[in-house]
């Protein structure tokens, strides 16, 4: 039996009863799609269509769409509170679907931020999603250690490896170099995580993979591309 707490009636209960709103996670949506758009090598007079696969309540729509102003939004979630309050909310700014990997219609780029990791059988998914699509982004913690509790996955460069060829890039999980609690985070608890014999925890970093498939859906024509790090 799967340890994954990542069911859809355990998103659904974080959506619908506030907790998700509480506990910041719409405004921690918006600043990781602030912080993305920079590192997507998507053309600002883009008029295709873009889908947000784990789109939570949708807060990353009108970020990417004020980056992409002339193409179309899609929304998918497996959690349908989700789906419902995005409907609310975004309704006229995107069409929003409730499913997995096996709903995505096809589209040019889907985007899936902060949602693999949740996810068991993440390699299965990518595979899915990149025969919907011809550019394939997707970002994940860094070597995250200790993993969150609702994570199932620890991720490097080269994760992605069995699936096909990709560019990659790593950078600070929030904007700018020196983030609030910097210092204490990645220091001083560190030195006290020393002394009692815990694992060191490293600073907050993000890893994007870009798997771009010309052959709209053909993985096996997947361009190489030089791969890359940043925020080092």
């Amino acid at each position: 039996m799967s340890s994954n707490l990542n069911s859809e009636e355990y998103w659904d209960q974080r959506f619908s009863t506030g907790h998700w709103d509480d506990v910041g996670g719409r405004d921690q949506t918006r600043l990781y799609a602030t912080v993305l758009v920079d590192h997507l090598d998507i053309s600002p007079d883009f008029s295709g269509t873009i889908l947000d696969f784990g789109c939570a309540l949708g807060d990353a729509i009108p970020v990417y769409r004020e980056a992409f102003p002339n193409s179309e939004f899609w929304g998918l979630d497996h959690s349908g509170s989700a789906v419902s309050r995005c409907r609310s909310t975004y309704g006229e700014v995107a069409e929003f679907i409730h499913g997995d990997q096996n709903d995505v219609p096809p589209v040019d780029v889907i985007i899936a931020s902060h949602i693999l990791e949740h996810i068991d059988n993440d390699q299965e998914v990518v595979t899915k999603l990149l025969s919907c699509c011809r550019d394939l982004y997707i970002v994940v913690p860094f070597r995250e250690t200790p993993l969150c509790k609702e994570h199932v996955h620890y991720y490097d460069e080269n994760y992605y490896r069995s699936v096909g060829e990709y560019s990659w890039e790593v950078f600070p999980k929030l904007p700018g170099n020196w983030t609030p609690g910097f210092l204490f985070d990645n220091y001083l608890k560190n030195f006290f995580r020393f002394f009692l014999g815990k694992k060191r925890v490293e600073r907050k970093k993000v890893v994007l993979f870009h798997f771009s498939s010309p052959g709209n859906g053909d993985s096996s024509t997947t361009e190489v591309t030089q791969e890359h790090q940043h925020g080092d």
